[in-house]
């Protein structure tokens, strides 16, 4: 693992750049959301590739990849959104330059199919953001929360940083008492099992790892964590931080099942670590930003998720 690598905050006026990696945005939600981003007193530059589409994809696998490169190589960009999640990060790997990643650090915020993306670039030392995309979480009602709690995160260069719930959430509850520290990690349950064999698989180790999905059954789930538990080091975590694993109910092609909570309670109630449930990071109507790579802590007594350093510089 190389050094971390924090990217330069974010000023008004700077120019974010918005591509799509995975999926192709839908062009008005696209709109609104850059509209919304322009208000606060950014830039943004939405880059021609985010209009193409092929099948599934927005454009063919070395387009989005260019654009990509692309936008991490322009002396004037200072944050790079996706613009939506969907599947397809995980085909763009062979056609990144990884050089010019590491030699031009910058903000690089999504999750979801991203998660790929998200631990590739912090493979190289980067601090990055698992965030709202502007797409999916600016386009619509409510924004607000998103938005200002991700601009905080990526302009603020004190700590400690509070992580808190949007109201919409409720508070955080408490699965396995405690208090821990580490580096912070995760994303997208299924997406993580995807990086496992590959040079991008991060380590668990007497670190926080935060997990969340959607729409997977219990079975699909079970399955991620089995494969988790075989072939990482995830059991060695400092402590846990879980969403609410949003529309991952039984359906009647399933049945008998477990739920979703005994599937969680098969892996990590034997684990002497302090775990919080409930935290809205990744797929919700309201969604965290949490950075990959800094140091936080979790509070199980005074239900307190922290980020113990800023994510930038």
């Amino acid at each position: 693992m190389a050094r971390t690598v924090k990217p330069s905050r974010l000023n008004k006026g700077d120019t974010i750049a918005i591509i799509a990696p995975a999926g192709k945005p839908d062009p008005a939600d696209l709109r609104k959301a850059v509209s919304r981003i322009k208000r606060i007193g950014y830039d943004v530059f939405v880059h021609p590739q985010c209009g193409l589409r092929r099948g599934y994809l927005a454009g063919d696998d070395k387009t989005r990849a260019d654009a990509l490169n692309e936008m991490f190589a322009g002396k004037k960009i200072k944050a790079i959104f996706a613009a939506r999640g969907g599947y397809g990060c995980q085909r763009l790997m062979k056609y990144l330059d990884l050089n010019v990643i590491k030699a031009n650090p910058k903000i690089f915020v999504g999750y979801s199919d991203l998660t790929i993306l998200l631990h590739a670039f912090n493979n190289l030392g980067l601090v990055t953001f698992h965030g709202p995309m502007p797409a999916i979480d600016f386009s619509g009602n409510p924004y607000k929360f998103g938005l200002t709690n991700m601009l905080q995160t990526l302009t603020d260069t004190k700590s400690p940083i509070p992580i808190k719930n949007p109201r919409s959430a409720g508070a955080f509850k408490v699965y396995r008492k405690g208090r821990a520290e580490g580096i912070l990690t995760g994303g997208n349950l299924s997406l993580l099992q995807k990086l496992i064999g590959t040079p991008f698989m991060p380590s668990f180790k007497n670190k926080i790892v935060f997990l969340e999905d959607i729409g997977e059954e219990p079975y699909r789930l079970d399955g991620c964590l089995a494969h988790l538990f075989m072939a990482t080091d995830i059991a060695r975590a400092a402590g846990f931080v879980f969403a609410p694993f949003y529309d991952c109910k039984i359906t009647k092609r399933t049945f008998p099942s477990l739920t979703v909570r005994q599937v969680f309670d098969d892996y990590f109630s034997s684990l002497k670590v302090p775990i919080l449930t409930n935290v809205a990071c990744g797929h919700g109507n309201e969604n965290v930003a949490l950075p990959i790579g800094v140091k936080a802590a979790i509070d199980t007594e005074k239900k307190q998720f922290t980020l113990l350093e800023s994510a930038v510089k």
